[in-house]
C-alpha cells in the first residue's frame, strides 16, 4: 500500500510494532513514546471529531487523550490491542467531556425556569 493509511480502518502498521513500542516506552524510551503518539494521533483526532463535530474541540480532546496515553501507558497490560485500549480512553474521555458540558446548561435552564415564577 502506498501513501498514508486510512486512520479509520488501518491499524497503524501492525499491532506487533505497537506492542514493541509500548514495551520500549514503558522502559523509558522517549523516542518510542513519541512514535506511538505519531502513529495514533490522527486516528484519535478523527475519532474525536466524529464524536464532537467541532474541530477545535476535537483538537483539545486529542491533546487531553494523548496526555492520558503518557500518564496511563504503564497500566496497559496487553490483553487487548493498543488501539482497543486507546479507543476506550477516547470514548470515555469524550463522554465525560460531553457530560461535564451538559451539566452546567441543565443548571442554567433550571435557574431560568425558577426565574419565570418570580
Amino acid at each position: 500500500m502506498t501513501g498514508n493509511p486510512n486512520p479509520f480502518t488501518d491499524v497503524a502498521a501492525g499491532e506487533g510494532r505497537d506492542r514493541e513500542l509500548v514495551r520500549l516506552a514503558k522502559g523509558g524510551s522517549r523516542a518510542d513514546l513519541e512514535e506511538l503518539v505519531v502513529r495514533h494521533q490522527t486516528w484519535i483526532y478523527n475519532l474525536a471529531l466524529r464524536m464532537v463535530h467541532h474541530p477545535e474541540d476535537a483538537k483539545d480532546a486529542t491533546q487531553e487523550v494523548l496526555i492520558k496515553l503518557f500518564t496511563r501507558l504503564s497500566t496497559f497490560d496487553g490483553r487487548s490491542s493498543l488501539r482497543t485500549w486507546l479507543y476506550r480512553i477516547v470514548a470515555n474521555h469524550l463522554l465525560n467531556m460531553k457530560r461535564s458540558r451538559a451539566a452546567p446548561s441543565r443548571g442554567r435552564s433550571e435557574i431560568s425556569r425558577v426565574s419565570d415564577y418570580l
